[in-house]
């Protein structure tokens, strides 16, 4: 008799050592084509939920809707474009980094760079990726395993 257990029992058992994962800082988010999902070779770099960038901004909206509320009882009612201004600042202060080409060209990764990109009428699909990349946990932790 076999004094070791089988492989897929050991996979069926396992336990999830905490210790092998740890939080990071920032992520890479791989662009993907937007007619055939199929990655690229460009990314962007974003910043994790708890990088200061976002986290200074996460609180101060809280800070707000909590004070708006404590004065008037009432869950305050917002501009639509305001919001969509207010997200366009949080994308773009979420951007760390890239390796966009446009026109076969590097454009650096500055905020004006950004803002401009992820406003552009004509380019909403890297919008709509990056807003969903900030919300994919798993970009934003690593194997912390040691070899």
């Amino acid at each position: 008799m076999n004094a070791q257990p089988s492989p897929l029992l050991n996979k069926l058992v396992a336990n999830l050592d905490i210790d092998a994962f740890d939080d990071v800082p920032s992520g890479k988010l791989v662009l993907q084509n937007p007619k055939t999902k199929e990655p690229t070779t460009t990314w962007i770099e974003l910043a994790s939920p708890e990088h200061e960038s976002r986290k200074r901004i996460d609180l101060a909206r809280t800070r707000k809707l909590r004070a708006e509320f404590a004065a008037t009882g009432k869950m305050p009612a917002s501009d639509p474009l305001e919001d969509h201004e207010d997200e366009t600042e949080y994308l773009v202060a979420a951007c760390l980094g890239w390796n966009v080409a446009r026109a076969g060209q590097p454009l650096d990764c500055t905020p004006a760079n950004v803002r401009a990109l992820l406003t552009d009428p004509k380019k909403q699909w890297i919008r709509q990726q990056v807003r969903t990349g900030i919300n994919k946990t798993e970009l934003f932790i690593a194997d912390s395993a040691k070899a």
